[in-house]
């Protein structure tokens, strides 16, 4: 159903001319997976299609771990997404809006740019390496989970104890 060279490129030519209510199932496993700048690893996904009076409905579950970078150290680290989504693709007779999605007329559906998609959707605003990310320093910029500096305050030392310090 699905190809090694583009593993999110479906044949589903052959559900055109099937009965309503017609489905299948595909399931996809990837190890890794580049689409324009998203780098994804470990895909897993789920999807079933099913044959509609307008076309092919496709409903979706997926996780994967996407590379991106942390909000506060700017390292780059994967984090585990996972999205469920369901698409419409119709007819080229059933077209009606041009935002619909068409089914094209070779039978075969690229589903890189929706998977793309609903990935960056499924990923939080603030993306943190981990939760207790110390981030870097405001004055020299330093990785504070890899190294200390001297502009930031010394484990165990009272911050009045360095205010008393710097006005003497």
């Amino acid at each position: 159903m699905n190809n090694r060279q583009n593993p999110l490129r479906l044949n589903v030519g052959y559900l055109y001319n099937k009965p309503i209510g017609s489905l299948r199932e595909v399931p996809i496993e990837v190890d890794q997976i580049e689409i324009d700048d998203l780098i994804a690893r470990d895909l897993r996904s789920h999807i079933r299609i099913s044959r509609t009076r307008e076309g092919l409905l496709l409903q979706v579950t997926a996780e994967a771990e996407v590379l991106t970078t942390c909000g506060r150290c700017l390292d780059s680290f994967y984090l585990p997404v996972s999205t469920e989504f369901e698409e419409l693709y119709q007819f080229p007779s059933r077209h009606r809006e041009e935002t619909d999605l068409i089914l094209p007329n070779d039978g075969y559906l690229d589903m890189q740019s929706i998977y793309r998609e609903y990935l960056i959707l499924s990923m939080p605003i603030k993306r943190l390496c981990h939760a207790d990310c110390a981030g870097l320093c405001a004055v020299c910029g330093v990785n504070l989970n890899e190294a200390s500096c001297e502009h930031q305050p010394q484990a165990g030392a009272h911050p009045s104890e360095d205010a008393q310090e710097k006005s003497v």
